[in-house]
């Protein structure tokens, strides 16, 4: 690959400009080449940054096709992969092999695009800072409230360590996109920044809209209602357990509420907390669904989408479900105040608040239509046009503080 930095570091302004895309991503390979992903990272993630630059090469982590249940392609003109194979390897040895293709990929590169957290993230945003690279970061996610709620003790060891490096190295980037404004605070930019979230929606269709308010009108939820609830079976803080002792106290003589999930991993764990709780019969644990269309025709089934994570960015579900009028409720936890009314939140952790919400919804068609009315038109603000429009103003002007020699091999420079 030509790389357009000249030998001296600096924009050779006559050649290609190539940008290193950088996350733990796991990524499998067919045997024709072509890279998957589980649907973090595909091909139009990276197709909204072909906009600005020439190629995109992106460092990420190679397993085996057997590790992914659920593939979108990723692959596609303009875009390189470099990955790391995982398999088998310590967690020490991943870090140096980390290391060693980050400082690679970072010399023959422009720039880099760095998505936090991720352990991979650290290492390449040590690296381009002590180098002088040029990068800017997407902080998808809060690494405290993720570690210390993994449900592990390895997790929550790791929270504080892992909060404390992505809150130093989030303020030293150039630039920064931040999925919620909660996460903006949390993790203070040192640069420019906008706030936008990587959900990909259309703007949300009228006919939607009616669909909805025609189901409510129905009254099919009174003696019969479905949840649904989005999320990986791997993890305890996307609520599952929270869900399901709230299912237990939603159920009585003249209505019968039932929860759909789904999400990749092994969902054993809350299948077994299911029949603990009788309600073996009230819950489907589904597997994972293609990214886009399944998904949203999926949430059409459902009467109320509930996401009770004990953490959160800002879920790309529940603006998917908004985007379909579908009435939710969620806890009051990461970005989620930023898109439902503060009397949809319950505290994170609470079944009984839960289960009171979405009773008081069940009960009241005229609050599930008027819910669903906000939702649809909230959703219109992330809609993919509005988003990448502000996506890109931030990267035009990181492309531009490049080209014009703002930021050297010194390192970023910083705004007031």
């Amino acid at each position: 690959m030509i790389s357009s930095r000249a030998g001296d570091g600096s924009l050779d302004h006559g050649a290609i400009m190539i940008v290193a895309f950088i996350h733990d991503e796991r990524f499998t390979r067919d045997s024709s080449g072509a890279y998957y992903s589980s649907g973090t990272l595909p091909y139009r993630s990276f197709a909204r940054y072909l906009r600005h630059f020439d190629r995109v090469v992106m460092v990420g982590r190679l397993g085996r096709a057997s590790d992914s249940p659920m593939r979108t392609l990723a692959s596609g003109e303009g875009v390189e992969f470099d990955c790391i194979p995982v398999a088998g390897t310590s967690l020490l040895g991943y870090l140096l092999a980390a290391r060693r293709r980050v400082r690679e990929v970072l010399a023959r590169v422009d720039c880099a695009i760095i998505r936090l957290p991720s352990l991979l993230g650290l290492v390449a945003a040590r690296e381009a800072s002590a180098s002088g690279t040029p990068w800017m970061a997407e902080v998808v996610g809060d690494a405290f409230e993720s570690l210390w709620t993994h449900g592990s003790r390895r997790g929550k060891a790791a929270a504080i360590p892992m909060y404390l490096l992505i809150r130093h190295y989030a303020s030293r980037a150039r630039s920064t996109i931040y999925v919620s404004s909660t996460l903006r605070r949390r993790y203070p930019p040192g640069g420019h920044w906008v706030a936008a979230s990587n959900v990909f929606i259309d703007a949300p269709r009228e006919e939607l809209l009616r669909r909805r308010l025609t189901r409510i009108g129905n009254g099919g939820h009174l003696a019969s209602a479905t949840l649904g609830l989005v999320g990986s079976y791997d993890v305890a803080y996307k609520g599952h357990e929270t869900a399901l002792r709230a299912l237990a106290l939603m159920q009585r003589p003249d209505r019968r509420v039932t929860l759909r999930c789904i999400g990749i991993g092994d969902p054993s764990r809350w299948r077994v907390l299911a029949e603990r709780l009788g309600l073996t019969t009230l819950v489907d644990l589904g597997g994972p669904l293609p990214h886009g269309a399944a998904v949203l025709e999926w949430m059409d089934d459902l009467d109320i989408c509930i996401v009770p994570s004990l953490t959160e960015g800002l879920p790309r579900c529940l603006i998917e479900a908004m985007s379909r009028a579908l009435p939710s409720v969620a806890s009051r936890t990461g970005g989620i105040p930023e898109l439902l009314e503060a009397r949809w939140l319950h505290r994170r952790g609470d079944e009984r608040e839960l289960a009171r919400l979405v009773d008081r919804l069940l009960d009241s068609p005229e609050e599930l239509a008027a819910q669903a009315r906000r939702n649809w038109a909230t959703a219109a603000n992330y809609s993919a046009t509005v988003l990448e429009e502000r996506r890109d103003g931030l990267v035009r002007q990181f492309k531009s503080s490049i080209e014009d020699g703002l930021v050297g091999r010194s390192g970023p420079a910083r705004t007031a």
